[in-house]
């Protein structure tokens, strides 16, 4: 089987995984079709935003200079030579003792260099009477004052959103590279598992759930997913199964077979596919029971067959993967500080990773979690917005103590 690491931290488990992926191929799309996908370029503008001067009120564009000396006493009174939507361009250029009537979002004509609001003017159909003196550029949004030629308006690595979508189709953008889907097959193992249309369960069987949690969160994590159905506890069957799969995904991802009494079965197999073991165990509760290899410049993560302990160390170790895989450019879990509004008081010898969601009260972040926590419970990760991260040496956790969190913004 050759040397690899035994029980790595959960730090260094993870470096080893991020430093055997890399993003997906790249495509071309419609900018219609690119709602949740990862640029995969930086997008550069080619033209200035906004494309000229313009108004951004209702009101009389005019000359600083002509109204300066403007007051209730002396009023000033200019002629309105042009009144100019929005969508049209002003035909004439003011000069002394003009002015041009302007709406929202119309280009500033020629010679003038303020905009008077309506309501700060009195006018009829020919005239405009103005008594507040307003200096030169004042209420104008010049060309470029937004987005300026040659900024980068959107970078490589940005999840393409409605307001990105909105900002793109105003510059003009019809298509965008963006990073292809990756694709992740899932392969279960056990003789114990059933499929879940399984009416009556047989004494020591049990529904295959955790292929449907994984690709669920998949799912959502924006990847497609093969599920590769159930493998059983045969090596060269485990073999097989993983070999189709790295065949037609980016990423393969396993469940059961990894733990102490069961790591010879899946082993053989990894063994059989002469993959490259980069680990073995993790030093996380739950979640420990973990084999990560490399087959044919694929990933393969082995993770446990409990459910609750697969999906924490997926949660933790998948979804940077995941995210470097789909092309972000910051991929890695970002960290806060919680407290545990229950407490916690289940004693590890290692650092136990407890999930829950958020809880906002008295201008403080708590994490709120399950009651029960074990290896083979889901229910706990309902609703899972971060994961505790509980060292020993914080054992018993009060709500008052505060301890570091995974947030799992997806």
């Amino acid at each position: 089987m050759g040397d690899y690491p035994i029980g790595v931290s959960v730090e260094e488990g993870l470096e080893l995984l991020l430093q055997n992926c890399a993003p997906v191929e790249v495509e071309t799309i419609a900018l219609t079709k690119a709602i949740g996908r990862i640029l995969a370029k930086d997008q550069i503008s080619n033209e200035n935003i906004p494309p000229f001067d313009r108004s951004p009120l209702d009101g009389y564009a005019v000359r600083a200079e002509d109204i300066k000396e403007s007051s209730i006493e002396h009023p000033v009174i200019l002629t309105i030579i042009e009144e100019v939507p929005a969508g049209y361009a002003p035909t004439k250029e003011v000069n002394e003792g003009e002015a041009v009537k302007i709406l929202t979002g119309a280009p500033i004509p020629k010679g003038a260099d303020v905009v008077i609001k309506f309501e700060d003017t009195t006018f009829n159909e020919h005239e405009v009477r103005i008594v507040t003196p307003l200096p030169s550029d004042r209420n104008i949004v010049h060309a470029g004052e937004d987005i300026q030629i040659g900024d980068v308006i959107v970078t490589k690595g940005t999840k393409i959103s409605a307001a990105t979508i909105g900002l793109l189709a105003g510059l003009g953008v019809e298509e965008v590279e963006v990073y292809k889907k990756p694709t992740v097959a899932i392969i279960s193992t056990g003789d114990e598992l059933v499929p879940i249309g399984t009416k009556e369960l047989k004494p020591g069987k049990i529904r295959n759930s955790s292929m449907y949690a994984i690709q669920a969160f998949l799912t959502q994590c924006g990847m497609e997913t093969i599920l590769c159905g159930i493998a059983r506890d045969d090596y060269e069957e485990i073999a097989k199964a993983i070999d189709e799969a790295a065949s037609k995904a980016d990423l393969v991802i396993t469940t059961g077979g990894v733990s102490v009494g069961d790591y010879d079965m899946l082993g053989r197999a990894i063994d059989k596919l002469e993959a490259k073991i980069l680990f073995w165990k993790l030093q996380m509760k739950p979640g420990m029971a973990y084999l990560a290899s490399v087959y044919k410049g694929k990933l393969i993560m082995s993770l446990s067959g409990n459910p609750g302990s697969a999906s924490i160390s997926m949660l933790v170790t998948g979804l940077p993967v995941f995210c470097k895989l789909a092309g972000y450019i910051d991929y890695q879990l970002k960290k806060t500080q919680v407290y545990i509004k229950e407490g916690f008081k289940k004693k590890s010898p290692g650092r136990r990773f407890v999930p829950g969601r958020f809880v906002y009260e008295n201008g403080k972040t708590y994490l709120s979690v399950a009651n029960k926590q074990s290896n083979g419970m889901l229910h706990p990760l309902a609703n899972c917005e971060a994961i505790a991260i509980i060292k020993p040496e914080q054992v018993p956790v009060g709500c008052e103590d505060a301890v570091e969190a995974l947030i799992l913004d997806l």
